[in-house]
């Protein structure tokens, strides 16, 4: 069985500036974990586990859907966090896809996935997670920590980057966190707009 999951790695510059945000202290009552500078990524689809034959399947399939798609940009918008109604369990930088190909490449990919029997349950909200909440006991002192990360993220915000390819990952859970490796990249063809 292989954990994977599909998605557009960052540029370096892009993930560093994201993790800079994780300078700003948590407050008492807030327990989390922000993501490895390293792991920062857009998720296009989680697999969760798959037998590796079923891999290879996916890969084949990926291959044939992405090949139409041209290099894309794409803009980091501002944060937000699961679930918007009771206890914030994800924090996250929202990201805005003016050409619209985001949404094109979702709507292909789930096509082709309901073929295979692994289409997606949840609506797509294109994001890159930065912190995972594992408790908070005091709701006032969230609200303060994240109008301070709203502040601080305006820096970032309206910052964009270039999309050349999408990548299958292998996902490996340590106990210092998830290691990713990429399976198979999917390089977008023809000339950047």
């Amino acid at each position: 069985m292989v954990r994977a999951f599909l998605a557009i790695d960052l540029p370096l510059d892009l993930k560093r500036e994201l993790y800079s945000l994780s300078k700003i202290p948590l407050p008492e009552g807030l327990k989390g974990k922000w993501v490895e500078e390293e792991n920062y990524h857009l998720t296009l689809h989680f697999f969760g586990n798959v037998p590796e034959n079923l891999v290879e399947k996916i890969a084949r399939s990926l291959q044939g859907l992405l090949r139409g798609f041209t290099p894309f940009s794409l803009t980091l918008n501002g944060p937000g966090f699961f679930p918007e109604r009771g206890t914030p369990r994800v924090l996250w930088i929202g990201l805005k896809d003016e050409a619209g190909e985001l949404k094109e490449i979702n709507q292909k990919l789930q096509k082709s996935l309901k073929r295979l029997k692994l289409e997606r349950k949840e609506r797509f909200h294109p994001h890159i997670t930065l912190l995972r909440i594992k408790e908070l006991r005091d709701p006032e002192a969230f609200q303060d920590y994240f109008r301070r990360l709203l502040d601080e993220a305006t820096r970032i915000q309206g910052k964009t980057f270039l999309v050349k390819e999408v990548t299958l990952f292998k996902s490996e859970l340590t106990p210092k966190g998830p290691v990713y490796s990429p399976l198979k990249t999917f390089p977008f063809q023809g000339d950047v707009l």
